[in-house]
């Protein structure tokens, strides 16, 4: 219609009813639209999916934490001891299995620090060693040697060891597992 007049037809009156209609239908699907996505159903779905995004990150991160792929190098579990007797003065053998994980691909070994603790429960550093040799991507079987410090006393001692390392230029400190061994009193017999 061109006129301002309403029109006397019963099919002008349609069309023009018809006009008004889809005017009010498109003004009240954009206000659905909007209520929808604002604090509607997928509003709520949104809000839903973000916070299961967010759970499933958290789950990946706890996963690689008990994997141990948070680390640079992973332990076989229950191949961590250190051989025994060992009696005062003498050195110790610290034996592990240990494989580098994704996160260690690029790191190099520089040494390793060992952590005696006895029945005083005073962590007491040994002596630092350099690093002989990397640990490789499959499980690595290694049996390096320290000296403990002068000041332990006889009995349980337990040991873990901080290694360093660089990875893409930083310093990364990571840790094996404790392992506990007895250092018996006075030197080892000659028999």
């Amino acid at each position: 219609m061109t006129s301002d007049e309403f029109p006397h037809s019963l099919a002008g009156r349609i069309v023009e009813l018809a006009k008004v209609l889809g005017s009010i239908s498109i003004i009240v699907s954009f206000c659905t639209v909007i209520w929808a996505f604002t604090y509607g159903p997928v509003a709520s779905f949104l809000d839903q999916w973000s916070r299961m995004q967010n759970s499933i990150a958290e789950l990946q991160q706890k996963m690689a934490v008990v994997q141990g792929e948070d680390r640079v190098i992973r332990e076989v579990p229950g191949l961590t001891y250190v051989s025994e007797p060992v009696y005062e003065g003498e050195n110790i053998v610290f034996n592990m299995v240990a494989e580098r994980t994704r996160l260690g691909l690029n790191c190099v070994l520089q040494y390793s620090q060992p952590i005696f603790t006895d029945m005083l429960n005073i962590p007491t550093p040994g002596l630092r060693r350099e690093a002989a040799r990397q640990i490789r991507d499959d499980p690595t079987p290694l049996r390096p040697g320290y000296t403990p410090p002068p000041n332990l006393r006889p009995g349980r001692v337990t040991v873990y060891l901080i290694l360093a390392y660089t990875c893409d230029g930083k310093t990364v400190f990571d840790q094996t597992s404790t392992a506990a061994f007895e250092i018996i009193e006075g030197p080892r017999p000659l028999n």
